[in-house]
């Protein structure tokens, strides 16, 4: 009998996204979870089918979920606010508007979000209700995964100047 139990070998994002994923969604997935490496922000699986959190710290900044019977993958940023005085220029404020999920129910989620109250100001513009994750893009195309990229970066640099996430 062996002294050492056989560990399960950690799930990485990327043979996650190998395993389920082809074409475009695979590229793309693949180029996402390669900028999320190369900026030092920790991938962690979670108990989510095809679920993963994205973390810089302790503080949990994005879920990516991979759908293999779908052939796509989502990034969802929990970027709550900006007060407007971002860097973010015009088009990229339109894209992250674009992209607001609106509560009730804006994500088709379960019905506690229902009674969603979650008022922000996402780069300078104000919502009422919000879902408790602002922002989603489903299977991102490569133009649309660039910009929420840039919209992470941005976030990133207003965490380390002690901002709200």
């Amino acid at each position: 009998m062996p002294i050492f139990k056989k560990r399960k070998k950690h799930l990485k994002i990327e043979d996650a996204i190998h395993a389920a994923l082809s074409g475009d969604a695979q590229k793309n997935a693949l180029a996402f979870a390669a900028f999320l490496r190369a900026n030092d922000l920790s991938i962690e699986k979670i108990d989510v089918p095809g679920g993963w959190n994205v973390n810089e710290g302790k503080i949990n900044i994005a879920f990516v979920q991979i759908f293999g019977d779908r052939n796509e993958f989502n990034i969802v940023l929990h970027i709550s606010t900006y007060d407007g005085k971002s860097p973010a220029d015009d088009g990229l404020k339109e894209f992250a508007w674009a992209h607001v999920v609106l509560c009730p129910q804006g994500c088709g989620g379960p019905t506690f979000c229902n009674e969603s109250q979650n008022r922000r100001t996402i780069l300078g513009k104000e919502y009422e209700s919000t879902c408790q994750s602002p922002l989603a893009f489903i299977n991102p195309s490569a133009h649309d995964l660039i910009k929420a990229q840039k919209l992470i970066l941005m976030f990133l640099n207003r965490a380390e100047q002690g901002g709200s996430p």
